[in-house]
């Protein structure tokens, strides 16, 4: 299989370097669309998180930065602000070293082992499943009833208990995993329309596909899943624009689902006004509206434009920061960096003062490279990939003991360090935290006499006991 993707992404080299494109451009093209053959091949046997890590990167930096190259300068602000051969010759082997990077270290990230562990030890993981479905219900009631900013956090971390709980009844109950997928997807999306952000309920859903697939999916299956997948994305950037102007216009006056549908009809049914009389320059504008939300790379650019040419190279302080903000104690250590000063160091670095409460990240590699430049950012994101897969590891063999179980769990402590457009220290802050979350749920858990991944549950010295039991059972 490996060899037909390769041979395939050659392929894909060979005719965007005859299309007459720069040949670092159509090694990233063909490296992308590497990286998804890879994590389409792997749904259903093992977790695909590495390729996903990548998969997002690659999309946002090489793909919709490339696609904003040929549309050319259309927005006196989301446009490219170096040319291709610059740009992509930065961050076509910034993913490649991001990629090694995380490959450098072997994971067994196989869910066959998960599903066989699952209905061996069916009552607990059952009972597990239960708990953590009312935790999180709990929280996600709670957190929109009562507004406590300081356990903001806290809440978010416990409403992705429903997700986890999920993945457990898709494992335990295979035969009716569609209605759970389902069921869990429309819940997801309501959740979403509430708030009008999207970007949860996207990775969420692509965390709970994790899981769906059986080994013996089709590739073809497969495919068609992430089609509908990419096509349910392109309606929902198409239209969430109007939509959100319209409920937070509304103040909770308004249905979500009413309005989300109305401007559904509005921008697709036949014989509407507004379809019928929209040019081809308004459908051009809706194109470059989408692969402005999907290219992160115009940031990346801009940010290689005004550093250090109106802004000194940082030489780490961000990082530094970033480790402090989510290490240190702020009862301790009252002025040490938050989200102001992240908000603070995307002015400076990018050289573009957006307003409090816009959603907009430096990336990883934008950041590197603010701070050590181009060599020093290739240096730096291969590390960080390296990082990313030590975490992993930690995760599986300290936290989890080394059970497939812990799998389940990726979402929790991946949730926001997955997106490519997140900056340093959101992604540090979240690790940090998650994995202190974690052990005290699991110390809560223990005190219950209920052990939170107890497929393996070992104790010193007593591995092959434990093994014997397994092979027993």
């Amino acid at each position: 299989m490996n060899l037909k993707i390769f041979f395939i992404s050659f392929l894909v080299f060979v005719s965007c370097f005859l299309l007459d494109l720069y040949i670092i451009s159509s090694i990233g093209v063909a490296f992308s669309v590497y990286v998804f053959l890879l994590f389409t091949a792997k749904l259903g046997k093992e977790l695909p998180i590495k390729e996903f890590f990548v998969l997002i990167a690659s999309f946002q930096w090489i793909i919709g930065a490339k696609i904003a190259y040929n549309i050319g300068k259309v927005h006196y602000k989301y446009y490219m602000y170096v040319d291709e051969l610059e740009y992509m010759s930065f961050v076509v082997p910034g993913v490649i070293l991001f990629y090694v990077g995380l490959k450098l270290i072997k994971l067994d990230l196989s869910i066959t082992d998960l599903r066989e562990l699952v209905a061996k030890k069916r009552e607990k993981a059952l009972s597990i499943a239960n708990i953590l479905l009312v935790l999180g219900l709990s929280s996600f009631i709670i957190s929109r009833s009562v507004r406590i900013p300081q356990l903001g956090f806290l809440f978010y971390l416990t409403n992705l208990l429903i997700y986890i709980a999920i993945t457990h009844f898709m494992l335990l109950y295979p035969k009716r995993k569609n209605a759970i997928l389902l069921m869990a997807l429309s819940f997801m999306f309501l959740i979403s329309l509430m708030s009008g952000f999207f970007h949860d309920f996207i990775i969420s859903a692509v965390f709970l596909v994790f899981f769906y697939f059986s080994p013996k999916a089709t590739f073809f299956s497969k495919v068609l899943l992430i089609t509908i997948g990419f096509s349910t994305l392109y309606v929902i950037q198409l239209v969430k624009g109007e939509y959100r102007a319209i409920i937070w216009e509304s103040k909770g006056n308004v249905s979500v689902v009413s309005a989300f549908v109305d401007v559904l009809e509005k921008e697709f049914t036949p014989g509407n006004q507004v379809i019928t009389t929209i040019n081809s320059t308004d459908n051009t504008q809706e194109q470059n509206t989408i692969n402005t939300r999907l290219n992160q790379g115009w940031i990346i650019s801009k940010i290689m434009h005004n550093v250090p040419r109106n802004q000194d190279f940082l030489r780490g302080s961000t990082i530094t920061e970033a480790i402090e903000a989510a290490i240190l104690p702020r009862f301790l250590f009252p002025n040490k960096k938050g989200a102001k000063a992240a908000l603070d160091n995307f002015r400076n670095i990018t050289g573009i003062d957006i307003k409090q409460g816009t959603s907009m990240g430096l990336s990883t590699i934008g950041e590197f490279y603010a701070n050590f430049g181009a060599q020093g950012a290739w240096i730096s994101i291969f590390f960080y990939g390296l990082f990313l897969s030590v975490v992993i590891r930690f995760i599986i063999t300290v936290l989890g003991s080394n059970s497939p179980l812990i799998l389940l769990w990726l979402i929790l402590f991946l949730f926001q360090v997955i997106k490519a457009e997140t900056e340093l220290m959101k992604v540090v802050n979240h690790l940090f935290k998650s994995i202190i979350f974690f052990f005290s749920l699991r110390f809560v858990f223990k005190f219950m006499n209920i052990t939170l991944v107890p497929f393996l549950s070992r104790s010193i010295g007593n591995e092959d006991t434990v093994k014997a039991d397994l092979v027993n059972e």
